[in-house]
Formats: C-alpha cells, structure tokens, sequence
C-alpha cells in the first residue's frame, strides 16, 4: 500500500467556528466538510487529497483548538492539531474577521509559529466591512502579518488566496489522479472504522478513542495498491434511527454516512468480533444491499473474538452470503493485506463485463437445470440474455411471459451465475426482466 503521503500538506487551522470548513469546501469545490452553526462541529480533521491551480496537495481541515480540554475527547483533538502543525507543508491559519481576538485565536497564533512551518494569515467573514474594520487592530497584535481578507460563505477573496497558497508549495512528486476504486468504511459506532483507515494507511489519519461517536464526518484519503488508486472513505458510526435527535450534528453524520454509501463502489462492513453480529450491523448491511453496492465483512478484534463469531456471521449475513469475510486486527495491524486483496477482488466483479454468449449460456444452463414456473397453462421460457450495465452487473433477460421470472425465480438464476461465472462470484447483480417481441 502506497499512501499518498508524500504529497504537499495544507492545514488549515483556527478555533472552533472561525469558518474553516466553509474555506476548505470552497478550496475543493463542493460541500465536502460539515458546515453548520455547532461551535466545534469538526472532531477529526477532514483530509481530502486534490489539485489547486494545477498542484497537487492535501488539505487539511483542522478541528478547534482547547485551551482546557474536559475530557479524552478534546485532549486527542488537541494532539491531534499539534501533530498536523508539525507535519505542515504550509499552514492557512484564520480568524473571525467581524468578532475580537480571544485567547484561543492567541493560542494559537503561538502554536503556529513554534511549528516553525511557512504559514497564510486569513481573516475569514470580512463582508460587512463596519464589523471588520472596527477589529481590524486587533488582528495585527497577532503579529501574523497582513491578512489576506477573505468572505468564504460568498466566494470573495479566494483567488488571492488560493494564488499565495500553490506560490508557497513545494512540487509535489504524486500526482493526484482520479481513483479507480471508491471504498466507504461503514459499521456502528466503536466497531474500528477510524482505527481500520490508520491501518490501511499507514499513518495516522482519523482519530480514536475508546469513546462511541468519536467521529462525526467522513473522511477521505486516497492510496495506491497494486497499481489501482483507492480512495477510502470512513464514516460516522450508525445508530439506530429512533436514538438519533432530527437537526443533531449526529443525524447531519448519519446522511453523510449515506451519501459516502450510495457514492461507493465497495463497502467494508467493520464489526466487532468480541461481541458478534448485533441488529444494528444488519441493519447497515441492509443499506448497502439496498444501494447495490460490493459488500466485504470485516471482522475487527480478532485477537478477543468470541469463540462461534463466524458462524454467528454466515448465519445473520445470510442476505449476502456471496461476499467475502476477512477477519482482521486493525490494533494490532493483522491481516489487512488480505482484507485489500479482497477490496480489489470484490470491485473487479462489480465492474466485471460478460460477454452475450457467455451469459447466454448461463441462462439456458439454468432453464435446462431448473423446474420453470407455470401458471395457468403458460410455462416460462428463456430465450436469450445479455449484460447492460456495470456497478453493479445489471442483465436483461427475455422471456416469453415476464410475469411469471418471479422474484424467486430471479434469486435462483443470480446464485446460479455466481456459480457457473467465477468473474461474478462476489459482486451484487440486477436482473431485468423483458418480453421477447
């Protein structure tokens, strides 16, 4: 696995409610980072690997900083900042241009410079010029230098300020490329998604912690594995619904978990070996079968498995049963070059092309094999088939009287694929059913 981390770090970094995550989605060019008005809505820094003005880079959405962190939480956000300061390439420190300097925006200031790293003074929400300029003074006893004004919620400002970070950069040597391969990293809460992305990488990109919920947003970070491009995506942790508060930055997760789903080509559902498959965890298997997505069961903790976990896993998983189940370590680092052989395998089935004949075959193989349903005199009869679309594999069949492929009909015919074509062994499918004219 070769991560991308060689790339050009941009951070950006402030306290809490400054408006970072509304400059680093404009930087990227789409709603990317959590933006709402929760003072501290950003946990785990918000990575995301992409090109400005020609340069690759990875930017960096930093969480708040505490001068007095309360509990484990807010002590690894804290470490965690300092880390990203350190590991800078050049680092986007911003303020609120319209409020007055406080003791965290001075914190930091000192936090910035001790880094010793190449830095962009930014004073964010500098539209209403009134506000602005009666604390303008105050941004200067920073001694950060002139900032550059910018207005993130209206897009002013951002030439200058993407011209002065790509002139402060060193040249990259990975090139970003668009990756082959999309992965969402899905599970409940506290199962090892954020620990299982570290893993993968090598590095230590999301943030863990004992606690259930630590992560609040996806997180992506883009790798190369024998020769494909992965972009790996971990989400927020589900809960069920009826524990979910509507209009709660955890309900705001939840969606994003969703969209990470439905814009996935494969999906690693992490649960916990200890403590065996739960209702929840179906449930998320649920949605990834509902979306049609290549699912992998990643069993996490191995090492305190509870003793009849795998075939408590085939037994509740029944559902997907053709998909591959990797018992893994992330802790410990165990076995997850076999869980990424089986990410390629999984994706190499879910864009897999059949040939006509090929499938053809197949379905006249299966209505040789199989007792065809009848009704009323009419009994079902397979003329040809023929493969349509990808991701998933999709087929259109053509019968004489569609009505009677039935939904069972169509389960037996997808597991007899699997079967006799190896290419679809582990991938989702749909199957179309049409009349012969």
């Amino acid at each position: 696995m070769k991560s991308n981390n060689e790339l050009p770090v941009v951070v950006l970094a402030g306290r809490k409610n400054v408006g970072k995550s509304s400059i680093f989605n404009r930087l990227i060019g789409y709603r990317r980072s959590l933006v709402a008005d929760y003072e501290g809505l950003t946990r785990d820094p918000v990575v995301f690997d992409t090109n400005l003005s020609g340069k690759s880079v990875r930017l960096v959405d930093l969480p708040g900083y505490f001068i007095d962190p309360r509990n484990d939480i807010e002590k690894e956000m804290n470490f965690s900042f300092k880390e990203w300061l350190q590991r800078a390439s050049l680092i986007v420190f911003v303020v609120d241009g319209r409020s007055e300097i406080t003791k965290e925006d001075v914190e930091i200031a000192e936090l910035v410079r001790k880094s010793g790293n190449p830095y962009i003074f930014v004073a964010n929400k500098t539209e209403y010029k009134p506000a602005y300029f009666e604390h303008v003074s105050d941004l200067y006893s920073l001694s950060m230098g002139e900032p550059i004004e910018v207005a993130a919620e209206h897009g002013i400002g951002f030439e200058e300020l993407v011209e002065s970070i790509v002139s402060r950069l060193p040249a990259a040597s990975v090139n970003i490329e668009n990756p082959t391969i999309k992965v969402a990293i899905v599970g409940k809460p506290n199962v090892g998604k954020s620990s299982l992305l570290n893993a993968i990488l090598g590095e230590k990109i999301s943030m863990v912690t004992d606690i259930p919920g630590t992560t609040r947003d996806t997180l992506d970070a883009s790798a190369s594995y024998k020769g494909r491009e992965i972009l790996f995506i971990d989400t927020a942790g589900l809960r069920r619904k009826s524990k979910v508060k509507k209009g709660t930055v955890e309900s705001f997760s939840g969606a994003r978990t969703i969209r990470a789903v439905m814009n996935s080509d494969v999906c690693v559902i992490v649960i916990d070996a200890s403590e065996g498959v739960t209702t929840q965890d179906k449930k998320i298997a649920s949605l990834v079968q509902e979306h049609a997505k290549a699912p992998i069961v990643a069993m996490n903790k191995w090492d305190i498995r509870f003793e009849h976990v795998e075939e408590a896993v085939q037994r509740e998983f029944f559902f997907i049963d053709y998909c591959p189940k990797v018992a893994i370590s992330a802790k410990n680092n165990w076995n997850i070059e076999n869980l990424l052989n089986e990410i390629i395998n999984s994706y190499d089935a879910y864009t897999a092309k059949i040939t006509t004949s090929q499938i053809s075959k197949a379905a006249n193989e299966f209505a040789y094999s199989h007792v065809m349903p009848s009704k009323k005199g009419r009994k079902l009869k397979i003329y040809y088939a023929t493969q349509i679309s990808i991701a998933p594999p999709t087929f259109s069949i053509f019968v004489n009287f569609p009505e009677l492929f039935n939904d069972s009909t169509k389960r037996a015919f997808v597991k007899f694929l699997r079967r006799t074509i190896p290419q679809l062994n582990s991938s989702p499918m749909r199957i179309v059913v049409k009349a012969r004219r």
